[in-house]
């Protein structure tokens, strides 16, 4: 049976993993015109969706939000003050970017021009094919419950893909099926979770030991996955777990 590879596995080599964002922050400080677009890129690609979501909460509309979404990424990579004023040691990057981002916004009504909404000198076009639903869950919730959420469920998406394509590409696709329909389904689509004979017999498997064993190993690999994408969020290893703890606690108020 193919073993998992994971080339970005915890306590590799440290240039295995993508810059964190606090490090992005500060390199922003650059002239380097070149680098600051790719920083802004960079942040849009992990951020955008918490950010777009917590605006459109806020009650900006679709195309304002996108408009602002864009904008402040420039703004926080172009504002030299901005930078400065980012300090690792006073919390989670997510903090920081909620706090910059409610003062942008605010700013940006009160000037009430568009053209303030994207600084000159950096264009990053934030092509979206597909924009978040906001859910009742989230109608019912703070702006900031939304943001956090939001970029929790995102992770999660991002996870379960990796997993999925990892299960497929290994010779493990009934894992990953039988993972899905008892784990899975239940959560995302309110179906009944399946018995584990049910299961068995769905997918042909000759014993319901084998077949918690297939979930089993699955869990582990998600659990590897999930810590790797946290990582690019954080400083060092050690607060990984601090925030898996964080995002489990976030998806469990869903």
């Amino acid at each position: 049976m193919p073993e998992f590879r994971d080339k970005t596995a915890m306590g590799g080599d440290k240039d295995a993993f993508q810059t964190t964002c606090w490090t992005e922050i500060h390199d922003a400080g650059t002239n380097d015109e070149d680098l600051r677009t790719q920083i802004i890129g960079n942040l849009l690609q992990k951020y955008w969706k918490p950010v777009y979501c917590h605006l459109r909460h806020k009650g900006y509309s679709n195309e304002s939000a996108k408009d602002l979404t864009q904008g402040f990424f420039c703004k926080l990579v172009l504002s030299r003050e901005l930078v400065l004023r980012a300090d690792k040691s006073k919390g989670r990057f997510r903090t920081f970017l909620l706090t910059a981002l409610d003062r942008y916004a605010t700013n940006v009504y009160r000037k009430e021009t568009a053209a303030k909404r994207s600084p000159a000198g950096v264009k990053v076009s934030l092509e979206v094919t597909e924009l978040p639903e906001l859910s009742n869950v989230e109608s019912e919730v703070q702006p900031e419950q939304v943001f956090h959420y939001a970029w929790a469920s995102e992770l999660l998406d991002q996870a379960l893909t990796k997993v999925k394509e990892d299960c497929y590409s290994t010779g493990r696709a009934t894992h990953w099926e039988v993972f899905s329909d008892r784990v899975l389904a239940s959560i995302f689509d309110d179906s009944k979770t399946l018995s584990m004979p049910e299961i068995c017999a769905r997918h042909g498997i000759d014993s319901e030991a084998k077949a918690s064993n297939m979930i089993v190993t699955v869990k582990r690999r998600f659990r590897t996955v999930l810590r790797n994408c946290l990582r690019r969020f954080v400083q060092t290893d050690s607060e990984v777990e601090g925030e898996f703890n964080e995002l489990i606690k976030i998806l469990s108020k869903k």
